[in-house]
């Protein structure tokens, strides 16, 4: 998909020349009387994936119907029809018009396409590890922005929508008007339900997280662990802060869901009620797990992905599987008679932005206070543990999206779909957008939490189509155990390079 996506920059910066530019221009189906019927081109993207590419099109006087010759692409954007089509505006998940205006903007088409080439090389390289990145937000921080949040990882089709809830840890507000920028840096369609800001009040001196139930629990005296021992040794350094710095370890050459533990020891116990803060966020397992999955079904990926809609609960159970296999991160403590007893477990699924929760922990005069952590070797990476003493669960404020700028300029039609939810927001490689929030009078004293529902399609890579096999398919749905076994050879061999090629491998860099 990637060189086809090449190809398609370059012809298009061959046709505008120096002296054009491209201004796109995406229309609600709820909208489609607006649609800019000077347009050459119509493009008709379906919740599907899908996309039509009509020429000689038109909207019926009310803007119910569409009609036009073209072309029907799947989310491959491989061929499937071609001729007159004829539809319903309102099957459709957005619209998208381009047209030719005057300008000087043929240099950032000539980046992109230099960008684009160059993902492609390196994604042929390694396409199990190449880019994905769900919706991405970046807030703003100490030092400008960062990404703090991926949003609905694990929502790779319609059926599997889902909503995420992310603590925005290093979020600085600089005043009650707070903008995330939304991105799509892969080759991915995204559709986005809604994205609300979700505002706790603080403690002083404290802060606020989120335990696995969706509790907000206000938490002080955070103490981090005074021993931590793993296979490797002594892990303190790499746990003791929210630092960018991380433990992690690498996979089992035999079995990819073989476990391992980390043991913590707390000199340091608040009094009361405490809980286990932990931040942590995936390996590229899953990620490569999910583009061989997709290679092996090949192309009937598609297909099979639409039967997740049909086949119900089952299927949807069918298909989460193999997450179980490979589980969360399990924090234990010790009973009465020693013996370690699972108290919670935390971990998303996605290797980019870091989740933090807190696991609310029976209480106990013993010191030190011992914690063990049981989880998939290679899967997660670790960036700050610690103990805090929780208060009761508060209540929070929602904040709905006050403002869109899409391209520099409002966008009316996306801010609608975040605000009424009736029509999802979808995005496209290469998008971005700004979304506005208005925070309390006085927001240096809120934690801030991003919720996010949607789903997003992968674009299937030309270079996974070789791999097409379906009793291999079935073996990872059915029989996840065995087939990790059978991947982890192949795992091992790409896997000391995969965090290089995966982080220069975006279709987008923002």
């Amino acid at each position: 998909m990637a060189a086809r996506v090449v190809t398609m920059v370059v012809v298009v910066a061959l046709a505008l020349g120096c002296a054009h530019r491209l201004d796109r221009t995406l229309v609600s189906p709820r909208d489609a009387k607006t649609l800019d019927a000077k347009a050459p081109y119509l493009k008709a993207h379906l919740r599907s994936g899908y996309v039509y590419v009509l020429a000689d099109w038109h909207a019926d006087s009310g803007g119910g119907v569409i009609r036009g010759r073209g072309r029907l692409l799947d989310a491959n954007r491989a061929l499937v029809d071609s001729g007159e089509f004829r539809f319903p505006a309102d099957s459709v998940a957005l619209f998208e018009t381009n047209v030719v205006r005057p300008s000087g903007a043929n240099a950032a088409i000539s980046v992109m396409a230099g960008v684009t080439a160059t993902v492609a090389a390196i994604c042929a390289l390694s396409p199990k590890t190449c880019f994905g990145s769900c919706p991405t937000f970046y807030a703003p921080d100490s030092g400008g922005a960062s990404l703090q949040a991926e949003a609905f990882s694990a929502s790779i089709a319609p059926a599997l929508e889902a909503t995420d809830l992310d603590m925005l840890y290093r979020a600085r507000p600089r005043g009650a008007a707070f903008e995330l920028r939304l991105t799509n840096e892969a080759l991915e369609t995204h559709v986005i339900r809604f994205a609300d800001v979700i505002a706790v009040p603080r403690p002083a001196g404290g802060r606020v997280f989120v335990t696995p139930d969706g509790e907000f629990r206000p938490a002080t005296g955070l103490e981090s662990p005074s021993r931590c021992d793993a296979a490797e040794g002594d892990c303190h350094a790499a746990v003791q802060g929210f630092d960018r710095v991380e433990r992690y370890s690498a996979a089992d050459s035999v079995d990819l869901a073989a476990r391992e533990t980390i043991d913590l020891e707390f000199a340091e116990v608040p009094e009361g009620e405490v809980g286990l803060v932990v931040a942590s966020r995936q390996t590229l397992m899953t990620t490569y797990l999910i583009y061989q999955s997709l290679a092996y079904l090949g192309t009937q990926a598609t297909t099979w992905l639409a039967r997740l809609e049909t086949g119900g609960p089952v299927a949807r159970g069918f298909a989460g599987e193999l997450g179980r296999v490979l589980g969360r991160i399990e924090v234990l403590v010790p009973d009465s008679m020693g013996e370690w007893r699972v108290a919670g477990s935390v971990g998303e699924i996605g290797p980019i932005a870091v989740d933090t929760k807190v696991v609310p922990l029976p209480a106990t005069a013993a010191k030190p206070y011992r914690v063990r952590l049981r989880l998939t070797r290679g899967l997660w990476r670790l960036e700050y543990v610690a103990i805090a003493a929780l208060g009761d669960a508060v209540e929070p404020v929602r904040l709905r999206p006050e403002s869109v700028r899409h391209a520099g300029r409002a966008d009316a039609a996306a801010l609608r779909a975040l605000r009424e939810r009736e029509q999802p927001l979808v995005t496209l490689p290469g998008d971005e957008y700004e979304i506005g929030y208005q925070l309390p009078a006085d927001y240096g004293r809120y934690e801030l939490f991003l919720e996010a529902r949607g789903y997003y399609l992968e674009w299937l890579r030309r270079e996974w189509l070789p791999e097409e096999n379906a009793a291999a398919a079935v073996q990872l749905v059915l029989q996840p155990r065995d087939a990790l076994r059978a991947l982890a050879p192949a795992y091992k061999r790409q896997e000391a390079g995969m965090e290089h090629i995966f982080w220069n491998s975006r279709y987008a860099r923002h």
